[in-house]
């Protein structure tokens, strides 16, 4: 009898087959199971290992044994006129052939059906895109190399599935010599992508590479020669490039690009009014309106510029003293801009933020109610995420609220300054001082040292007079003998204050009489009061200061109620509940807020 019919004889191809059959179903079922659990890659690694030495195993027990009417026996101690391998051969073959049923009925499910299913994404499919460099021979270009990395990024965030980093927090290394593995540690990914844009009249060159930085080594590379108007093929391009180096194909219904303008003028300037939007300051956002306005103008149809000139203007109040009748005009231009913007594309998120910021001065539940639907719009929008938990702290320190959108803000875009600061505030406000001083000593590293304030005035509240008037020194510059005369007036000036050598009497003069800080930090709340209903375009920067340890007795100040009055406050507590549990009392004081469970 020849080896190959011996094999027969005991069985040992049928166990063979069925052995193959059975342990390809129990990885298909093994694999599903442990991706959804989150199991680690070696529990999988194990089985496979367990499945090959099982197969030489089965083979060998084939062989050597047999199952007989008495029990398993040696093969060689079974009489062959008294074997039944026939028998369990037979019984084998309809294993065999259930098996195969079941197998193909999960083929035919894997191939037809799952496929409608999203795969899980790997925990390493996400990705930093850094600004990319300019290289062109104007040095002014460089709005243009940014812009066209913010769109790539942007295209990016919109693949379902793929991790990307907001922008200021990957922006931020621009000119940096920080090395990749560092970057993406501080960002949270696995993958940078770099590159240049040289623009030469209407002739771009873009060269792009993906790094993975858990080796510092490259994946994917490529440069584009490209005339102007193909700009959107080019960025659709490196989208498509990208996610399939990170995610497998995804076809083009994944990931497209259309083009919010034809015309090439009014696309330049947008990118350099939206990257003097996001530089903020009074002067970067003028120039921002400037340059929207412009596009606006050559494009009308341009939503997406519409929707930036419309926060522009809602932003520009917010960094300057104007009065209140200049700034409900720029007001009203915001909120004419949103309205356009909407009417060509309703998928506009930015501008139905803006739309809720703006209706915030007549109607606090329609302002909060426009910010919460574009955070809907937009979840993984660290700016809208961050406008709206801003919203909902100052509004009435709504904590439960605003303190996770403010965590989401923060998760995305780790290195963005007024991030950190909002953060850090309202975790003073929660009662988490350590970690609020730490948000708070991160913004100010990171360019938003307004959040220091509130800092100093936490410290105050506890008596450490020292740790406040260090905290306070850092508004000024570092090197003392760059000290103006000024400068010298005003740091002698807050360290008497925090000594408590300046009572609050009405009778000094500050350095600065315009600032609402001064005030509060000396507790002379009349002028506090005075000065902010002069401005009143500062409302969230007050509330910053009072919402804190500390600021009780700011917020029981019958002045306060006037404040309230003129800000539409008491419609929204009175519906929503007061900050900390407030009550509006009449007594012999007057009318005036009572606050006995306010944060200590």
């Amino acid at each position: 009898m020849s080896l190959f019919e011996e094999l027969k004889r005991r069985n040992v191809i049928r166990v063979g087959i069925a052995y193959l059959i059975g342990a390809w179903l129990v990885i298909q079922v093994a694999d599903i199971v442990l991706e959804n659990i989150g199991a680690p890659g070696w529990v999988m690694k194990a089985i496979l290992l367990i499945a090959v030495l099982g197969f030489v195993v089965a083979l060998f027990f084939a062989w050597a044994f047999e199952a007989t009417p008495e029990g398993i026996k040696r093969e060689s101690e079974v009489d062959r006129t008294q074997s039944i391998t026939r028998v369990t051969g037979r019984k084998l073959d309809r294993s065999i052939i259930v098996m195969l049923i079941v197998a193909l009925a999960y083929f035919v499910w894997e191939s037809r059906i799952s496929d409608r299913v999203p795969a899980k994404v790997a925990t390493d499919a996400s990705v930093a895109v850094l600004a990319f460099e300019n290289m062109s021979p104007d040095p002014e270009n460089a709005f243009f190399a940014e812009g066209i990395s913010e769109e790539i990024l942007n295209v990016l965030a919109a693949v379902d599935g793929l991790r990307v980093a907001s922008r200021t927090s990957a922006f931020s290394f621009a000119n940096s010599d920080t090395p990749i593995p560092e970057i993406a540690s501080q960002l949270d990914v696995a993958h940078v992508l770099e590159g240049s844009v040289r623009k030469q009249g209407m002739r771009v060159r873009i060269t792009a590479q993906l790094i993975d930085a858990t080796n510092d080594t490259h994946l994917w590379s490529d440069t584009y020669d490209r005339d102007l108007d193909d700009i959107f093929a080019v960025q659709e391009e490196i989208a498509v490039a990208i996610s399939d180096a990170l995610m497998g194909a995804l076809g083009m219904d994944r990931v497209a690009v259309s083009a919010p303008t034809r015309d090439m003028a009014a696309y330049e300037l947008f990118l350099r009014g939206r990257q003097q939007f996001f530089a903020r300051g009074f002067e970067p956002l003028k120039a921002s309106i400037a340059d929207l306005e412009a596009a606006v103008s050559r494009d009308p149809e341009f939503a997406e510029a519409w929707s930036y000139l419309a926060a522009s203007l809602r932003t520009v109040t917010g960094y300057t003293i104007m009065s209140a009748a200049e700034a409900d005009g720029f007001r009203r231009r915001s909120e004419a801009a949103a309205e356009r913007a909407l009417e060509l594309d309703p998928t506009q998120a930015l501008a139905v933020a803006t739309q809720g910021q703006n209706a915030i001065e007549t109607s606090r539940f329609q302002g909060l109610a426009l910010l919460k639907r574009a955070v809907e719009m937009a979840p993984d929008d660290a700016g809208i995420l961050m406008w709206t938990g801003d919203e909902l702290f100052t509004s009435g320190a709504y904590l439960d609220e605003a303190l996770p959108l403010m965590e989401r803000a923060y998760r995305l875009d780790p290195l963005s300054g007024i991030n950190n600061g909002v953060l850090g505030i309202a975790y003073l406000a929660a009662g988490q001082r350590e970690l609020g001083y730490q948000h708070i000593r991160r913004a100010h590293e990171l360019g938003w040292p307004h959040a220091t304030q509130s800092m100093v005035l936490d410290l105050q509240h506890r008596g450490e007079k020292d740790a406040a008037i260090e905290a306070l020194r850092v508004f000024w510059p570092a090197n003392e003998s760059d000290w103006t005369d000024s400068d010298r007036s005003s740091w002698a000036f807050a360290k008497r204050i925090l000594r408590g050598e300046i009572a609050a009497d009405g009778s000094f003069e500050a350095a600065n009489d315009s600032d609402l800080f001064v005030y509060r930090l000396i507790g002379d709340y009349d002028r506090m009061f005075d000065k902010w209903l002069a401005i009143e375009s500062d409302y969230e920067y007050l509330f910053r200061l009072i919402y804190i340890p500390g600021g009780r007795a700011a917020m029981e100040h019958p002045r306060m109620i006037e404040v309230a009055e003129k800000q539409l406050l008491f419609p929204l507590w009175e519906s929503k509940g007061y900050p900390f549990g407030c009550e509006r009392v009449r007594d012999e004081i007057g009318d005036h807020l009572s606050c006995p469970n306010w944060p200590e």
